[in-house]
């Protein structure tokens, strides 16, 4: 009888990840150094000895195309010989056992609800959606007591960040985690790392080989421009109006950013992100930020808001004026355009720390797309999970200072004595971060 068998073998490095016996995992990764080929092979490996019926296990890219490019070629290669059916449609295999090993990509989050999973592999967990983990597939791993593993390299100290927080502090036997870097791991040979090093930035090769989670974002769009603003204690005040202006999105995240408007400055007291919520809920939120004693200036939507719904036949603008708001359309321009506005906006800007916590660690993190076939990157930025964050700062940039200014107060005495120009960085802002509920 012949055997089956998996033509894998670990690197030195991932043996005790294999051998793990926790059920959380979190491998923080230099990069070459096959974390995609060591977490297919354990999928592949876990599914071939479960005693489960119909077990079911995942791989998840934050784009279903990543998916398909990175993993695909791996799962087929090492699956050829425990493999009985390969469908290249759903870039799915399925055992000998019946359990079945798929790609998915976190770009459509909902195509997983309903769904169950023995085992998943959430590979650059930065990218993704921070509700992907807790809304959608921790609930999907409980029935079966299904395990996880998170796997990335560092991109700023976003969920990733606060999973790898959150594993370190865990009590034994919670989660494995496992942090690689290039100076640690001898993977790539000296005289290659010496050679990056000289071809790449500080900050490139601190995030990219270190592992660094505080280094500056590989091309980011405001890493220099946020080094102008003010960072602090500045909460809203009620004398002066708050303007709104929001990203919208029904099965996307909705983005919210609240400010007021002095003659020497723009203060921005808030960022606020939500997930598949109707518009009367943003409407409800409005008048309750009303009911809070604050004073209601403009509401800006995006341009698409005059669209017509297809669920309700009513365009967003509609239902706001229905129930009772008055928004203002954003004007129409290039994505590049309204970045442009946004930098030159930085100056004017003074930030409340706690309350724009989450959007100015987007807006830190919010970068170009890399291309890997060109070692370039590209004009378009990378939409990932600082993308809604940042299309609403967009907006904001393009429309403050449209509307006078109906009162004109003195500026906060706490802006006069502060330093002209704070350039936090990206650990002085998560240790500045407010107490919270972990996600994970």
């Amino acid at each position: 009888m012949k055997t089956l068998t998996i033509p894998y073998i670990p690197r030195a490095v991932f043996n005790p990840f294999h051998a793990r016996a926790e059920r959380g995992a979190i491998l923080v990764c230099h990069r070459r150094l096959g974390k995609t080929v060591a977490t297919i092979n354990d999928i592949l490996s876990k599914a071939v000895y479960t005693q489960k019926e119909r077990a079911r296990y995942g791989y998840i890219a934050p784009f279903y195309s990543q998916a398909k490019q990175i993993a695909w070629d791996y799962l087929k290669h090492y699956s050829k010989e425990v493999a009985v059916k390969t469908s290249e449609s759903a870039l799915s295999v399925e055992l000998f056992n019946g359990a079945r090993c798929t790609l998915y990509g976190a770009d459509n989050p909902d195509s997983f609800r309903g769904l169950y999973f023995d085992g998943v592999v959430v590979d650059e967990y930065g990218n993704c959606r921070p509700n992907l983990w807790s809304e959608i597939l921790r609930p999907a791993l409980s029935d079966r007591r299904g395990w996880w593993v998170f796997i990335g390299t560092p991109n700023g100290p976003n969920h990733f960040y606060e999973a790898w927080e959150r594993a370190i502090a865990a009590s034994p036997g919670q989660w494995y985690h496992l942090l690689a870097k290039s100076s640690e791991t001898n993977i790539l040979d000296a005289a290659e790392l010496a050679a990056m090093r000289l071809e790449m930035t500080e900050d490139e090769y601190e995030q990219e080989l270190e592992c660094s989670w505080f280094a500056g974002v590989r091309g980011a769009f405001y890493a220099e421009e946020m080094k102008k603003a003010r960072v602090g204690d500045f909460p809203v005040d009620a004398i002066q109006p708050c303007h709104y202006i929001f990203d919208l999105g029904f099965t996307d995240t909705t983005a919210v950013w609240r400010w007021q408007e002095y003659p020497e400055h723009i203060k921005v007291s808030l960022a606020l992100e939500w997930d598949s919520r109707p518009i009367k809920f943003y409407i409800d939120w409005l008048h309750h930020q009303r009911e809070q004693g604050l004073k209601m200036g403009n509401v800006w939507v995006p341009h698409d808001a005059k669209a017509k719904s297809l669920q309700t036949g009513r365009s967003i603008v509609e239902q706001m004026l229905s129930g009772g708001i008055v928004p203002r359309v954003v004007p129409k321009l290039d994505i590049l355009d309204g970045i442009a506005a946004a930098r030159q906006l930085f100056p004017q800007l003074v930030f409340d720390e706690t309350g724009c916590y989450d959007g100015l660690r987007a807006l830190k993190s919010y970068h170009r797309e890399w291309n890997d076939e060109k070692q370039a990157f590209m004009a378009k930025p990378l939409h990932d999970w600082s993308s809604n964050f940042a299309d609403a700062f967009r907006y904001l940039a393009l429309v403050a200072r449209l509307a006078p200014n109906l009162i004109v107060v003195p500026s906060d005495s706490r802006l006069r004595d502060a330093p002209a120009n704070y350039a936090f960085s990206l650990e002085d802002l998560y240790s500045a971060r407010p107490a919270r509920n972990n996600r994970i």
